[in-house]
């Protein structure tokens, strides 16, 4: 008697290959975990013409000619049954700054999903995110089963790209929200040489700050993802040189004026370092910064701010402790920013100042960094480090040709 198996007889008499046994859930969803996949809204409206939509991320291109957009819902979801009925549909392509929108859209209650000025309405009235990366109005041209989920296929009507064309997509991996950011290859020599040049003329007035109100003074830059002292008035501790990555928290400085691409790059070498990253928290930072017009450090002095995150630029041993280092960092920033927020002093909490140049784009060229005068200063002592530490970034901004983004208006306390 012949044993069982699952082998099929195959077309033309031959043994089909035995079908392999379905992968564990959890295995699956690790080894999919590791592949990135966009975030999109798909919206429609339901039997009683309400707004509806669901977060994928399973959006994607099918065809030019006819051009086809298609999406991968479970056959249960009941967004999916409004959405066959409806027979249209409108997919918004999330970017990085919607992390935020894409989590409180999920967390939501569907009748609550679209409340606020962020949507705007077909004379259908299906939604759509008006500062999407990318949108496309659909009608369901087919739906093919694929096992637990359904493909449904729609032929595009109209498509068209969002407000901020520089902005990344917002996109998903190993179960995090993340950005893409263009590969970056390391310093670009020549841009470091003309900063240095820039540097070089100014170093009387860093070292005059310094001696002025006898504090500590460097003055650094980015030059692409990494963080580079160019000068500095304190020879008791190593600073010029000294390199490390441009990742939150550090220097939120140079973060909050700095272009759209490089804030991408300090949020995302974060999350590369330490994983998780708290956004709320650094989008208020980011706030009172320029609302202020300078950023104070919570909870680590110049010396860790230069220095802690060298390791990690080394990398081999001594990357493990640059991580631990920002980690660090991480949580001193936000118990030092809870206490800022039941205290707004500054001066009751500055380890260092970081002070903007601004250049002739109006970003952020360099930082002045000020420290060595340590929380508790006095306010007195506090607002002439401020002012002095302000008047010289100005002067640095004007005699390396650069200017002032509008508005920009320091606040002294």
């Amino acid at each position: 008697m012949a044993s069982q198996t699952n082998q099929q007889t195959a077309p033309g008499g031959h043994r089909a290959a035995p079908r392999p046994p379905a992968p564990h859930k959890s295995r699956w969803r690790t080894v999919l975990g590791r592949y990135p996949t966009g975030i999109t809204i798909i919206t429609s409206v339901d039997g009683s013409g309400r707004p509806i939509g669901m977060v994928v991320g399973t959006f994607t291109s099918v065809s030019e000619d006819p051009p086809l957009v298609g999406f991968l819902p479970k056959t249960t979801s009941r967004t999916y049954a409004g959405i066959r009925r409806a027979g249209r549909f409108r997919a918004s392509v999330l970017g990085a700054e919607h992390e935020s929108l894409c989590r409180d859209f999920f967390a939501a209650a569907p009748e609550d999903r679209f409340a606020g000025d962020a949507w705007e309405f077909d004379a259908h009235g299906v939604p759509r995110l008006r500062s999407a990366v990318a949108w496309f109005d659909a009608t369901v041209h087919d739906v093919l089963p694929a096992g637990d989920h359904v493909m449904v296929l729609g032929a595009v009507d109209d498509l068209g790209l969002g407000p901020r064309t520089d902005e990344a997509p917002l996109v998903f991996l190993n179960g995090g929200y993340g950005s893409f950011a263009p590969p970056v290859t390391g310093v670009d020599l020549a841009e470091l040489g003309a900063r240095l040049r820039l540097a070089a003329g100014v170093g009387d007035i860093v070292q005059g700050l310094a001696r002025d109100l006898d504090v500590e003074c460097a003055l650094s830059t980015v030059v692409r993802d990494q963080v580079v002292v160019l000068t500095a008035a304190d020879n008791r501790l190593p600073y010029v040189g000294t390199c490390f990555p441009f990742a939150a928290p550090m220097d939120p400085g140079f973060a909050a004026w700095c272009e759209p691409e490089l804030h991408r790059t300090w949020v995302e070498d974060a999350r590369r370092l330490t994983g998780p990253v708290d956004v709320h928290l650094l989008e208020d930072t980011i706030a009172l910064v320029r609302e202020q017009g300078y950023a104070i450090s919570f909870g680590h002095t110049m010396s860790e701010h230069f220095g802690g995150l060298a390791d990690e630029a080394r990398g081999g041993r001594d990357a493990a402790a640059g991580r631990s280092a920002l980690a660090r960092l991480w949580e001193r920033m936000a118990s030092g920013y809870a206490a800022y927020c039941r205290d707004p002093r500054p001066q009751a909490h500055a380890h260092t100042l970081q002070v903007p140049v601004f250049g002739p784009d109006r970003h952020v060229a360099f930082e002045l960094v000020v420290g060595g005068f340590g929380p508790g200063a006095g306010v007195e002592r506090f607002r002439s480090i401020l002012s002095a530490a302000l008047d010289r970034a100005a002067q640095i901004t004007e005699l390396t040709g650069g200017t002032p983004p509008a508005g920009y208006v320091p606040q002294l306390p």
